[in-house]
């Protein structure tokens, strides 16, 4: 998030706000043609046209029951019911990442953002059956750390999801705490993402849900929750709670994290999401305590990983609309990240379905991910 106060005009926010509503709005109707469709599908339609995209859902027909694996974590329940849909298919899961097992412990879906047209990217991730590290940027927090600024080779197997972190530090009203080194101090009250040597991941408020103690490895603070208890904050329409954007605009692109009551991890993206859309999507997936992260439009981002070509260096792919590459986080970053691994490592090739079960590859178009295919 930036520092200082967006200079544009109120016209020019208002613009971009538009822009990015059509953008998104053009991601959801591609991405939404089939509940089997693969994530890249509605990406890939914006830069090749939606021929492609068409061509990406061929094939993915569902099995019949009798030819269904049994899977430990089916997809989840959908989210809207049918007669209440803005767009085909809203709410309704795809799988995005599996384990070795071929178990589809990523999963995502689209819904409808409230107060605008376009749509937020919902990603669930069964946190059991994942591990959490926390690395920082290499200006945001800055620094030496126990953790590199990127995922080289070598740190990549069983890769399944990476998300973006939060406000600049100075912005966040909280700190940064990692393998015993720390960047400011950690608030009691404020909200925060705490990583454990176990791996396991959550988010609360610091000093009432979470405290350091020896199995705390890393601390994200970030303002306080939306999210609390199931309930969104009574102060949620207060803009400048929520962050400085681009131009002062209300609706801008947003991304937050959150726990559901099982434990189980959500996180949301739209590109034109006031405060009240990102929480109210949040509350939508589950979740009963949840946190935004960064904000505008540089620097939100989700990607899943398809290890089915290589395992030890999974293939990226974007889940939900914004600038950023796939393969961000291959790179050194500026801003701190957070990388999601999968216990059952060393991932399977071949396509999964949308109820999770395996099936064979369909050929021919080289925008098909593996996954969701």
């Amino acid at each position: 998030m930036k520092r200082t106060r967006a200079r544009w005009i109120p016209a020019l926010a208002v613009g971009a706000a538009v822009a990015a509503a059509v953008t998104g709005a053009v991601w959801a109707r591609h991405s939404a043609t089939s509940a089997s469709a693969q994530p890249l599908a509605a990406s890939a339609a914006l830069r090749h046209g939606a021929k492609h995209a068409a061509g990406a859902g061929a094939g993915a027909v569902a099995p019949t029951p009798a030819a269904a694996a049994p899977h430990t974590y089916p997809l989840q329940t959908p989210l809207v019911a049918s007669a209440s849909r803005a767009f085909p298919n809203e709410g309704q899961w795809r799988v995005l990442a599996i384990d070795a097992h071929g178990e589809p412990v990523v999963q995502g879906t689209l819904l409808h953002a409230a107060g605008t047209s376009a749509p937020v990217a919902i990603a669930w991730i069964k946190e059991s059956a994942a591990r959490f590290e926390l690395h920082p940027g290499y200006a945001q927090p800055g620094g030496s750390w126990s953790q590199p600024d990127m995922l080289p080779r070598g740190r990549r197997d069983g890769l399944i999801a990476t998300w973006n972190g939060g406000f600049l530090m100075g912005d966040s009203q909280g700190g940064f705490y990692l393998d015993g080194k720390q960047y400011g101090p950690l608030v009691p009250g404020v909200a925060a993402e705490v990583f454990r040597r176990d791996g396991s991941f959550t988010v609360g408020v610091w000093g009432r849900d979470v405290k350091l103690d020896s199995d705390v490895v890393g601390v994200r603070q970030q303002r306080q929750l939306m999210i609390d208890g199931g309930r969104i904050a009574g102060d949620i329409d207060s803009l400048f709670t929520w962050g400085v954007t681009d131009g002062g605009a209300t609706y801008v692109r947003r991304s937050g994290v959150g726990v559901t009551a099982d434990g189980d991890v959500v996180f949301a993206l739209g590109p034109t999401m006031s405060p009240r859309s990102l929480a109210t999507a949040l509350q939508q997936a589950g979740a009963v305590r949840a946190m935004e992260l960064d904000i505008n439009i540089s620097w939100p981002s989700f990607m899943a990983y398809d290890a089915s070509a290589n395992p030890g260096d999974p293939r990226p792919f974007k889940w939900g609309d914004y600038p950023r590459p796939a393969e961000r986080y291959f790179s050194h970053s500026a801003r701190d990240f957070v990388a999601v691994y999968a216990r059952a490592t060393g991932a399977q090739g071949g396509c999964v379905d949308a109820s999770g079960a395996p099936r064979s590859r369909p050929g021919g178009d080289t925008l098909v991910s593996p996954l969701a295919c």
